[in-house]
């Protein structure tokens, strides 16, 4: 804990890159300039971290993820071309999270979740949020395990799964205000594997959707649920933005061509 608290002090006040200073740096990266490579590298930490904090309830601790996504992020670095219109933090987020989810998923195979264990985290955290705001405290044991209606036994052994992966006091936010349990999700029934794949995939398109037109983000934002995960009918969609649905479907069929052609030229790069 003291050495992911020593590493988020120590990136802090690195400075980041202007788009201008960005591509100049990475023209010289391309050159084979080790200087401005690390000068890259160390201006986009943070962005590991934002990243890795979401996953910080897979099954490694947030500074392994954060040490598997930096991998990601030198691979990105290097093979980066300033040439191609795309925005470093971008593109470097696919790489990052392709390297944290290679980790969690061999992760998976020594120690996996029980499917169940993490809805119990999940009530573990709604009654530890409610108790400490109710009793003006963190609850102990017995308080938690009275609400939950579970024995102080069953308690422990969420307990131990808990510290498995991470903290939940830790402090991952830039000035420290967000921590680590914030970013508890119930994982109902889905398996590890599943989870990752469609965090993924989600925040992959979410990101290449800024190369797109305001309303080719909305309308596959709305037809496939990007961001609440409510998927809606051409339609309702339609109705929402007041033209026909025949348009909205030519707009869908515009903004996927130009979807998997963003995707296609990142997957070249792999």
């Amino acid at each position: 804990m003291e050495s992911l608290k020593a590493y988020l002090k120590d990136i802090r006040n690195i400075p980041l890159l202007t788009p201008k200073e960005e591509l100049e740096v990475a023209k010289k990266v391309k050159r084979g300039d080790k200087e401005a490579r690390k000068q890259m590298i160390r201006a986009n930490l943070r962005i590991v971290i934002n990243i890795a904090k979401r996953y910080a309830y897979f099954g490694l601790p947030l500074m392994d993820l954060i040490e598997e996504g930096n991998m990601g992020l030198m691979r990105a670095v290097d093979k980066f071309n300033p040439h191609k219109g795309f925005r470093f933090s971008t593109y470097s987020a696919w790489w990052i999270r392709q390297a944290i989810g290679r980790a969690i998923s061999d992760q998976s195979r020594l120690i996996r979740l029980p499917v169940y264990m993490g809805e119990t985290i999940y009530k573990w955290k709604k009654a530890n949020e409610s108790l400490s705001q109710k009793l003006g405290r963190l609850p102990n044991d017995d308080e938690l395990a009275k609400v939950m209606k579970v024995t102080v036994k069953k308690l422990k052994q969420v307990s131990s799964w808990v510290s498995k992966t991470s903290s939940l006091e830790a402090p991952i936010g830039e000035e420290g205000e967000d921590k680590v349990r914030d970013m508890v999700e119930d994982t109902n029934a889905e398996s590890p594997q599943e989870k990752i794949s469609k965090v993924m995939d989600k925040e992959r398109i979410s990101g290449l959707l800024d190369h797109m037109t305001e309303r080719e983000r909305r309308i596959l934002d709305l037809r496939f649920g990007l961001q609440d995960e409510k998927q809606h009918t051409l339609a309702q969609i339609a109705k929402k933005l007041k033209v026909s649905r025949e348009r909205i479907r030519q707009i869908e069929k515009v903004a996927l061509k130009k979807l998997r052609k963003l995707v296609s030229a990142q997957e070249k790069e792999d």
